[in-house]
């Protein structure tokens, strides 16, 4: 497996954002350096341009090239985020027989409105699925039917209804068991799959760098056993882990086992077909 380390922070709402930076480089530290690439990430907070994602310039940027670099890997390509936006360049490859998974605690699916631009993150299932041609071209869209999202909590009412019209899969913390996930994946019919871990899906006491911790999550094997479950008899095509923005080192290394372990799953996962 080829990582691609992404310490993008522009397509994150939070004030904090620049912490998933060093989240990013945190996790790098202990990868193999020979099977690492680093993607440089714009300085600044980039430009809209009118478009319906804050930051858009910017977010754009690293999405072409996390795109590039997906393309020209021999090996499945597992993007270390950064904030959850990071994994839009990595889907550039993916082809109609590829489930993709999100294990998440966010939805991800928020309405794309130019007249109230949304960070990046918070729409990043809906820029995958539904977007206007001219957001991301060089990303092809993911049919509404090869995708399955589970871990979600604390969704809003208007989220869970555009998810339904999408025809989206959805799975709340309590129904995502991991045999729930298997079959639901199996219910797309593909015979590979691109899983994209964003770690708001874990309980803040299981780690302690989340920008919005929400109680009553996943604990670190469970998020193990649902990476098994999505990925279970499948090629894997690809994958991506957001979302960590440690407070300061010290309290980095302390999350680093849950965060390693999820790495781990994912790297099995690249072998095991």
């Amino acid at each position: 497996m080829q990582f691609l380390v992404v310490g993008q922070w522009q397509g994150s709402a939070s004030s904090r954002a620049m912490r998933l930076g060093d989240g990013a480089a945190a996790i790098a530290a202990d990868l193999p350096r020979a099977s690492t690439t680093v993607i440089d990430v714009p300085a600044g907070a980039g430009d809209r341009l009118e478009t319906a994602v804050a930051r858009y310039t910017s977010v754009l940027a690293v999405a072409e090239r996390v795109a590039e670099e997906t393309a020209v890997s021999n090996e499945p390509v597992l993007v270390v985020g950064g904030d959850g936006a990071s994994v839009l360049g990595a889907t550039a490859g993916l082809d109609a027989d590829t489930a993709f998974v999100r294990i998440a605690g966010s939805s991800g699916f928020r309405a794309l409105n130019r007249a109230q631009p949304v960070a990046a993150e918070t729409a990043v299932l809906r820029i995958l699925v539904d977007r206007p041609d001219d957001l991301f071209p060089a990303i092809p869209t993911v049919p509404a039917s090869s995708v399955v999202l589970a871990g979600v909590r604390g969704v809003e009412d208007t989220e869970t209804a555009s998810l339904d019209r999408a025809g989206i899969v959805h799975l709340d913390v309590d129904a995502a068991t991991p045999d729930a996930i298997a079959a639901a994946v199996d219910a797309t019919g593909a015979s590979a799959v691109f899983v994209h871990v964003d770690l708001d899906v874990l309980d803040p006491s299981e780690v302690d760098g989340l920008l919005e911790p929400v109680p009553f999550g996943l604990d670190g094997a469970g998020l193990v056993e649902r990476i098994q479950a999505a990925t279970r008899g499948r090629r894997l095509a690809g994958a991506a882990l957001t979302g960590f923005a440690p407070v300061d080192p010290d309290r980095a290394v302390d999350d680093l086992g849950v965060i390693l372990r999820a790495v781990g799953a994912l790297t099995s996962a690249s072998r095991a077909v």
